[in-house]
């Protein structure tokens, strides 16, 4: 009797792992939820509730550490949310209090609870800030110490663009206050717009070329996710790094021994999220640099990187409209680059002056005389791509570039959300 009880429980254990529904889950281990696809509550937890956290703390109300877990300190935030905007404070994320967060913007100064592994230099370029304007902020000295849980106040002006320059009828007027703001400024810049529902576009100097910089990492980081899509590279595949690897700049793997071993997985969040240079190095070896250069020629490219590192305008957006319809095709294996994108740590271009709760897929570019970036907004019922590059510009952070740039993307979101 006992052996056939066991017998039982053993058929409906099996049964019960057979039936448990899958869920997608990210690096952080996190379920992946669309936000506003479902009620967030207490208890609830997922990538959706991340951003739920990270757009009340953008605007003031406190939800502690920003884990994806609805807890009581997200609860206190969502109810204090819900009372300065005269919801029903039942500390659930429903219909109402969705719309009221569609409407939120940033607050001014922003409040920030700093999170694990936080640093400095990492929370100044989120928020599109100066490390020394975060110190002057908070009265702290340049040597001063962070912890988890700190509070911080953190600049975040906003965008101002002249009301002359922001009152576009059409893309033919948007596109020549774009013309009338760039002739006021130096250097050279390159625009290209797609409207994703209608495909209509408008460009200023777009098919022309332009240094890439660390934009290259796009179509790099794209065509490793086709070999991984189409099974010829395991994401989970480890590479060591070598001193041939070694660039100096954005990232951290510079500070590793080498001789460190990474996953393709690894190489590419940090390539895209710090821009890390080594890893983009690592990958660039690993998938070669012809079949490179072919992959953006099958694209319809214009400009191919032969012998230096240029691009336009024209072919970014190229390649992120690309892999926005590659990821639509292949979510499982491609949505995890999107979500990189999306979680880049510089913001300081084209996300900065959009409402917090837009979620904004993009990379950015720099060196001592460029500055640029091109994104996927997605604006909820007029989602866009937008690509500006600078280039014989100042490129050290928040120059006049970056205050180009800036106008530029509250122009053009202002024309998608009329």
């Amino acid at each position: 009797m006992l052996r056939r009880l066991k017998k039982m429980l053993l058929y409906f254990f099996i049964l019960l792992i057979a039936f448990v529904p899958t869920i997608s889950y990210g690096d952080n281990s996190l379920p992946q939820f669309s936000f506003g696809s479902r009620l967030l509550y207490a208890g609830t937890y997922g990538t959706d509730v991340l951003k739920l956290q990270s757009i009340l703390n953008n605007i003031g109300f406190d939800t502690g550490i920003i884990d994806g877990i609805f807890g009581n300190n997200t609860l206190k935030g969502v109810l204090n949310f819900q009372k300065a905007e005269n919801l029903v404070a039942d500390g659930i994320v429903g219909s109402k209090t969705y719309s009221a967060i569609q409407n939120a913007t940033w607050s001014n100064p922003v409040v920030y609870y700093v999170q694990p592994n936080d640093n400095i230099y990492f929370i100044a370029k989120k928020f599109g800030t100066s490390i020394q304007d975060i110190l002057d902020e908070n009265g702290l000295n340049s040597n001063a110490s962070l912890y988890t849980g700190e509070k911080l106040l953190i600049p975040h002006p906003p965008v101002v663009v002249p009301p002359q320059l922001d009152n576009a009828a059409n893309y033919q007027e948007l596109k020549n206050n774009i013309e009338t703001l760039l002739s006021q400024h130096p250097g050279k810049y390159g625009v290209y717009f797609i409207d994703l529902n209608s495909g209509e576009t408008f460009d200023i100097n777009g098919y022309d070329s332009f240094v890439a910089a660390s934009t290259y990492k796009v179509p790099l980081n794209f065509y490793l996710y086709t070999l991984i899509t189409e099974g010829k590279i395991d994401p989970n595949m480890e590479v060591q790094y070598t001193s041939q690897d070694y660039e100096s700049g954005s990232g951290s793997i510079q500070y590793d021994p080498v001789g460190t071993y990474y996953t393709i997985r690894e190489l590419s969040r940090r390539s895209i999220e710090e821009s890390d240079n080594i890893a983009s190095n690592m990958i660039m070896r690993v998938v070669g640099y012809d079949n490179y250069l072919n992959f953006m020629k099958s694209m319809g490219a214009n400009v191919i990187p032969y012998t230096s590192n240029i691009t336009s305008p024209r072919d970014l957006s190229l390649y992120m409209e690309n892999l926005l319809n590659y990821v639509n095709a292949h979510s499982g294996t491609a949505g995890e680059l999107l979500n990189y994108l999306e979680n880049t740590i510089y913001n300081d271009r084209i996300s900065y002056p959009l409402p917090s709760n837009i979620t904004v897929a993009h990379k950015i570019g720099n060196l001592s005389d460029v500055v640029n970036d091109t994104a996927i907004v997605f604006y909820p019922s007029r989602p866009y791509i937008l690509t500006v590059m600078g280039n014989n510009v100042d490129g050290s952070d928040n120059s006049d570039a970056y205050t180009v740039i800036r106008e530029i993307s509250k122009m053009v979101y202002d024309f998608q959300s009329r």
